[in-house]
């Protein structure tokens, strides 16, 4: 598995679109919920850590689906702090499950102003 992540509009599906050459219904967004199936590329990765309180349980869940594929997600810790005490309980569980999926990738690339960083 390979994760991709960076800010929101830094342009994370355009490199990978361009580096892994996906097609778009080999593209699942996470935002529809969990998948059905397995694709080659997830996106918005950060969703789905909203709707889940266990990352761990996370990760376990959806690992057979990304275990060979690339994972988009966006990167929330490093802006502003919010002042909502829920915010900021789904932006730690978010960093908890990308901490976990860093680990099990392959690569790991951060895009900031459409460029591309090798993490990993």
């Amino acid at each position: 598995m390979d994760l991709v992540i960076g800010g929101a509009y830094q342009g994370k599906l355009t490199c990978v679109k361009k580096k892994y050459g996906f097609k778009r219904d080999e593209i699942f967004d996470l935002a529809n919920g969990f998948p059905d199936r397995e694709y080659k590329c997830y996106t918005h990765f950060e969703a789905l850590t909203r709707e889940w309180e266990d990352p761990q349980e996370l990760v376990r869940l959806l690992m057979p689906f990304i275990k060979d594929s690339v994972v988009i997600s966006r990167e929330i810790g490093c802006g502003i702090v919010p002042m909502d005490p829920d915010e900021r309980v789904m932006r730690e569980r978010h960093g908890i499950a990308l901490s976990i999926l860093a680990k099990e990738a392959e690569h790991v690339t951060r895009v900031f102003c459409g460029i591309e960083e090798k993490l990993k």
